[in-house]
């Protein structure tokens, strides 16, 4: 079981007014009196639960839920978590009766829980002295999986579009990917493993690569398969980035491949690196610098993607996912692996509070940054882990144990939220008090 931890309060409600929460259910209580007794007041209840986290969707075979938690509250020896399908609940609301439960979260899920419909949360602490206040209140709102591929990848393009990509050529779409369901947007003719998928407002397109050389650009819903007959061999590409002008994509034996300024003509990079055992998993820009990670702790910097330097191994730990959030790169990898530079060059390990977990995502923000832009990484044994660089982040229990594979931040204003894909069609969001 998980131990939730405090999160920077200051990071979660300025930035993403996201925050965490944790759970069991207990029956309805209260005081009662007698015309022989008078009321006992209590003491000193418990303070209200805070940091309260919905995460919402299809994650266990065709299980639409929403797995409710927050931070433990002291002195508290049970919590009570009310729920409506409308804003304003009460303690007059339905109680939520749980499908499972941990120390800090409930799993609301069966026929009250339905995809595409919006529910409401406040959770009480109750102990001897009394119930707290409600907390404060968060809305989770389910969708259902549409397919039953491992889904690799989801980018936002900052108003009205999701895309989500995935093996055998899968590619979803939603317009947020809650209240609109993810319909299917495949490409009959592309059969290949899709691997990563960006947006960019240049050419107000995204670029999605895969195996087979894959390399498509669109809206969403129309894709134009880009010709990449110029390179020889058959490229896996795993990842791709905007870089201002251009588009760099990434993948296995080394490969780098750059394009013009709207992705229609590719050309291949020489990193001078071996390509023997080398996967190129993931890259990612600040503007100054380009940084590209790998399997077995590589790291590649260059300046101008064409010229690279590989730096010294701060590890041996495959590295699946670099981004940038104004401030710091940040890299997630295999074995609990979460390092951080301001400058691309010197990296610091840390501490994420989790154990034997491999990193798989971690937030990206292809659309722009926030203001504040709220770190977030996932990966094995359906692990969410909030500011992971904090030594320790706060684990949010996400309701699976399946493989999540990519998260975006969707920054809808006052309500941000993030969208997680994963193994088996998992679609999940995550939203936080407000």
């Amino acid at each position: 079981m998980f131990n939730i931890l405090p999160i920077k309060i200051s990071r979660l409600v300025i930035a993403a007014s996201f925050a965490l929460a944790l759970s069991s259910c207990g029956s309805s209580g209260g005081g009662s009196s007698s015309s022989s007794n008078p009321p006992v007041i209590p003491s000193n209840p418990p303070a209200a639960p805070s940091n309260i986290v919905v995460v919402s969707g299809d994650s266990e075979g065709s299980v639409i839920e929403n797995t409710i938690s927050w931070t433990l509250v002291s002195g508290a020896t049970s919590y009570r978590v009310y729920w409506d399908n409308t804003p304003g609940v009460t303690t007059s609301s339905s109680v939520v009766v749980p499908t499972a439960t941990g120390r800090n979260y409930v799993i609301h899920s069966g026929a009250d829980v339905l995809a595409g419909n919006s529910y409401f949360y406040r959770v009480q602490a109750v102990s001897a002295d009394g119930d707290s206040a409600l907390s404060s209140e968060v809305r989770g709102t389910p969708q259902a999986a549409v397919t039953n591929n491992q889904l690799n990848d989801v980018a936002w393009n900052g108003v009205n579009a999701l895309v989500a990509v995935g093996d055998s050529g899968v590619i979803l779409r939603s317009a947020d990917a809650t209240t609109d369901a993810w319909v299917d947007t495949s490409v009959p003719a592309v059969s290949e493993s899709l691997g990563g998928v960006t947006w960019e407002s240049v050419n107000s397109q995204f670029a999605i690569v895969g195996a087979g050389s894959t390399i498509l650009t669109g809206d969403g819903t129309s894709w134009v398969e880009e010709d990449l007959g110029n390179i020889p061999g058959s490229l896996n590409l795993r990842d791709i980035a905007w870089l201002g002008d251009r588009y760099i994509a990434v993948g296995n034996n080394a490969a780098v491949v750059t394009s013009n300024i709207d992705g229609s003509l590719w050309t291949s990079q020489d990193t001078g690196v071996s390509v023997a055992n080398t996967a190129f998993n993931a890259v990612s820009s600040n503007g100054s610098i380009i940084i590209i990670v790998g399997s077995n702790g590589t790291i590649l910097d260059s300046v101008d993607g064409i010229t690279w330097n590989e730096q010294a191994k701060p590890l041996n730990n495959d590295l699946n996912d670099i981004t940038w959030d104004g401030t710091q790169f940040t890299i997630v990898g295999s074995n609990d692996t979460i390092l951080t530079s301001a400058d691309g060059s010197t990296w610091t390990h840390h501490v994420p509070g989790t154990s034997d977990i491999n990193f798989v995502a971690v937030t990206q923000w292809d659309s722009g940054l926030p203001s504040v832009p709220l770190l977030a990484t996932s990966g094995s044994s359906g692990t969410l882990v909030v500011e992971p660089d904090a030594d320790p982040g706060t684990i949010i229990p996400t309701g699976t144990t399946r493989m999540l594979s990519g998260m975006t931040y969707v920054g809808f204003f006052g309500s941000p939220y993030f969208v997680m894909v994963g193994s088996d069609g998992t679609v999940l969001t995550a939203r936080g008090s407000l």
